[in-house]
């Protein structure tokens, strides 16, 4: 099962929220979070075998995978320290 996180930079004010990461009933693909350096986002991106994962936005595929229990992250637009808030009781499948 798969879960919910929010992302929230409290300098830039730049957040995403209900960002899916996981997996559902099947164990591949699965959501990974990422950071865009190309568009300067985050959020989450599929991960298959033997493809290049990529944003979700731009499609641009040199983003920095995160991980699925990191507390934070750099913000991707302004590079201050941001955090996730991971909501773990908010799953999806």
């Amino acid at each position: 099962m798969g879960h919910l996180v929010d992302f929230r930079c409290p300098y830039c004010r730049y957040e995403e929220k209900d960002v899916a990461v996981g997996h559902g009933r099947a164990a591949v693909p699965f959501l990974k979070l990422f950071s865009c350096p190309s568009c300067h986002s985050f959020g989450s991106c599929w991960i298959e075998e033997g493809k290049i994962p990529r944003c979700s936005w731009c499609y641009h595929d040199a983003v920095t995978l995160v991980a699925d229990d990191a507390p934070g992250l750099a913000c991707p637009k302004c590079g201050e320290p941001a955090k996730l808030n991971h909501r773990p009781d908010d799953t999806w499948a």
